[in-house]
């Protein structure tokens, strides 16, 4: 009798450990790799697939399979990459990051043609259509009202134009954090005035249209920066999204790096836009343009610029390294 009884409990045991193990395993957190090498360089291939922890629900009809009202201060939040990069090596580490975080995350592929291996080179006011179209995709897929979202480099500006110009798009985003953004333009570390030094932007801007329209003074700049008043700025009066823009002052792409911090019209609220220059914060943050997307301080104030309850954190971040 006793023999069976310690039997029965023995395998009840089992049987619970094993539930439990799964349970934990089917919640455990993702993993998350904060080394660039490692999570860009070998994903350039592999535009197709979505990062850890990421759905794309590019196609019409499709359902998420994350329930954003799990935590409904949560919205869902879509990564937006940058120039000649993608959804998966841009997000590799910020992807998982958000998902452990309680999110609902969503990437995709904007300003290239299917089959690209790198995307984000067609002129940005193009892509600024794109993503309009993605925003409705994943509000129809989640059902939630509007969407967050993150940008790094192109992907940074592009929403902008989106929010100025596509019918609906202000409307649908609550909260912007870019991540070296080249909102008002870049030099690219002197590359932009050698092209124009010697005539040749207007041939790169046939067959590399963002890579012009991101230079300082150019048309799209001009445009994006505008207000419907007349002045310049980056942000106008009437806009009802929330702007953070986070930067390292080791950018070698955004030059200069003061570049990517937004101005506001007069009649802003101050609350509504905020700079943050990271090293300024971290001394130990040294990542540069690239590396942003794989440090662990520029992450956690992302986080922070969404939720108002993440802890920023101070780590050691390496040029083209991460960490």
């Amino acid at each position: 009798m006793r023999r069976r009884v310690a039997m029965a409990v023995a395998t009840t045991a089992a049987v619970v450990g094993m539930v439990v193990g799964t349970t934990s395993s089917a919640n455990a957190a993702l993993n998350v790799n904060w080394n660039w090498a490692a999570g860009f360089i070998p994903n350039l291939p592999n535009s197709a697939q979505t990062p850890p922890g990421a759905e794309n629900v590019s196609k019409a009809g499709s359902k998420s399979t994350c329930d954003w009202q799990r935590s409904p201060n949560k919205l869902p939040l879509i990564l937006v990459h940058g120039t000649w990069e993608q959804q998966r090596d841009n997000w590799m580490a910020m992807s998982p990051f958000f998902k452990n975080q309680g999110y609902c995350v969503y990437t995709f592929n904007y300003g290239g043609n299917p089959g690209d291996v790198m995307w984000g080179w067609q002129s940005i006011a193009k892509s600024g259509g794109e993503m309009n179209d993605y925003i409705n995709r994943v509000k129809a897929a989640t059902g939630a009202p509007q969407v967050d979202l993150v940008g790094h480099s192109q992907g940074g500006v592009m929403p902008r134009y989106c929010i100025k110009y596509e019918p609906g798009c202000m409307a649908s985003v609550r909260k912007f954090v870019a991540l070296a953004g080249s909102n008002n333009g870049t030099t690219l570390s002197g590359i932009a005035k050698l092209g124009k030094f010697l005539g040749l932007l207007p041939a790169v801007s046939i067959v590399q249209p963002a890579a012009i329209d991101q230079t300082i003074g150019s048309k799209f700049m001009q445009k994006v920066n505008s207000c419907p008043d007349g002045t310049n700025y980056n942000v106008c009066k009437g806009d009802t999204v929330v702007y953070t823009s986070l930067q390292t002052n080791g950018d070698q792409v955004v030059t200069p790096y003061t570049g990517a911090f937004l101005s506001s019209e007069p009649g802003v609220p101050a609350s509504q836009v905020t700079n943050t220059l990271v090293n300024k914060q971290c001394p130990l943050e040294l990542a540069e343009h690239l590396g942003m997307t794989y440090s662990q301080n520029v992450a956690s104030r992302a986080a922070r610029a969404l939720d108002g309850k993440t802890l920023p954190r101070c780590v050691v971040s390496l040029p083209y390294l991460g960490g």
